[in-house]
């Protein structure tokens, strides 16, 4: 008598342990594809729903599918701090997977009860089944992080999600099918037999491969969606770079002309002199003075086009309290091209600037450096930085699609007072 009394307590047991298991992964899940930090609400929310479990079980309520989906909609939003749209897609995939889960786990228990010789055997078999159930469900949801945790994690339209409904049919499916939710679930395979039941285990394994396919299609849809609004972006950022393209030849066109006409200046200034007209000399040379410095260049890159940006950026970031150290040269031989310059240095530059309007003035720093290693250009800047998150938006991207152009990297780094962003190039002409 005492036997069963312990096996009752040692598998129960293993289901208050194994339920907080499967708690743990989806909580681990949603906050991985996310990128939130939920680890320590993890025991609240297995408490939580181990309470729902109880009351469950006292209530006799079998079908509970939908209320948990929900409670842990409402857990994400109001604990975990995750809009329900970025929810939406790692529930329905943890909560499809653990159905599937849960229809193997029927089949088996089922062939369990019919076949071990002890209540022993029997118990030991269902706590290995479903400690092999678990891990199965554990690498697929890795495996689904690893390889599909970027696209899940862009904000798809709402056009998307409507890939998403096939999945709630197949759980509808399942549950429906195999009778999970009923109470006369061993009447039902008695009923259906052993063969009938090997039929369903391949059944519920060509499902499940079916939904696997559909969230690479789902991510694969994502990422193209992504890769088309990042280009569109990128144009759109090119054809505004073309401005500076088109001043800097205006520029250089006034550069020209002023070098030309100077020994001309120097006649004018000359006579005055000799005719001791002063003030009209000094008028005179305080109109050149005014006209060169317009002209003059905070740094000589050796690219005009990206003299003229970064004439542009310093100056802005001088009239804005920063101190600008730019020490930028672009070796004769290195030929990338102006616009791809210009998307690199203007974000950068730009990102700088605006984390540097929100320390203190006497914060305020920003340097911009470049070294040639062989055929390689490094980019280096460094700001002052107010710390926080590094979030990689619309500028960086750029940066790091015209890096991967070529065949470079792009690398962040950040401090309690300093971001760092680095950019290797190679130059074009001996890339393969």
């Amino acid at each position: 008598m005492n036997q069963p009394g312990t096996l009752d307590l040692v598998f129960c047991g293993w289901w208050l342990l194994f339920n907080g298991w499967i708690q743990y992964l989806e909580i681990d899940f949603l906050c991985g594809v996310t990128n939130r930090r939920g680890y320590r609400l993890t025991l609240l929310w297995i408490g939580i729903n181990e309470c729902f479990i109880a009351a469950k079980f006292f209530l006799g309520t079998p079908d509970t599918f939908l209320i948990h989906i929900l409670l842990l909609l409402l857990f994400s939003v109001c604990f975990l701090k995750i809009s329900w749209r970025a929810a939406a897609a790692p529930l329905v995939i943890t909560g499809t997977l653990y159905r599937f889960i849960e229809g193997y786990s029927a089949v088996c228990m089922y062939w369990v009860s019919r076949n071990a010789e002890s209540k022993i055997w029997g118990t030991m078999l269902q706590i290995v089944i479903s400690a092999l159930l678990s891990a199965v469900y554990f690498g697929i949801l890795k495996l689904v992080r690893r390889r599909y945790s970027d696209a899940l994690q862009w904000p798809a339209s709402s056009y998307l999600y409507v890939l998403l409904f096939p999945c709630g049919f197949i759980v509808l499916l399942v549950r429906m099918g195999l009778k999970l939710d009923s109470r006369e679930l061993e009447q039902y395979f008695s009923a259906i037999g052993m063969d009938t039941g090997i039929a369903v285990f391949f059944i519920l394994s060509g499902a499940m491969t079916i939904f696997l396919l559909m969230i690479k299609i789902f991510s694969l849809i994502i990422d193209q969606a992504r890769r088309e609004n990042d280009m569109t972006i990128m144009k759109m950022q090119m054809e505004g770079q073309r401005t500076y393209v088109e001043e800097a030849e205006k520029r250089n066109r006034e550069y020209s002309r002023f070098q030309h006409d100077i020994n001309n200046h120097l006649l004018v200034l000359s006579g005055l002199i000799r005719e001791r007209a002063y003030e009209r000399a000094e008028e005179y040379i305080d109109g050149l003075y005014i006209r060169s410095r317009s002209l003059a260049e905070p740094a000589s890159t050796g690219n005009g086009v990206l003299d003229i940006l970064l004439k542009e950026k310093v100056n802005y970031g001088v009239g804005n309290g920063i101190r600008v150290c730019c020490n930028v040269r672009i070796p004769e031989n290195f030929y990338f091209d102006d616009m791809d310059l210009n998307v690199i240095f203007a974000n950068i530059l730009d990102n700088a600037i605006q984390a540097c309007m929100v320390v203190p003035h006497e914060d305020r720093e920003i340097s911009i450096d470049t070294k040639t290693h062989g055929r390689f250009l490094m980019i280096e800047s460094a700001n002052s930085w107010a710390s926080g998150p590094v979030e990689e938006g619309i500028g960086l991207t750029n940066i790091r699609i015209v890096a991967a152009k070529y065949q470079g990297t792009m690398e962040l780094s950040s401090t309690d007072r300093q971001f760092r962003i680095s950019v290797l190039l190679r130059a074009p002409g001996d890339m393969v």
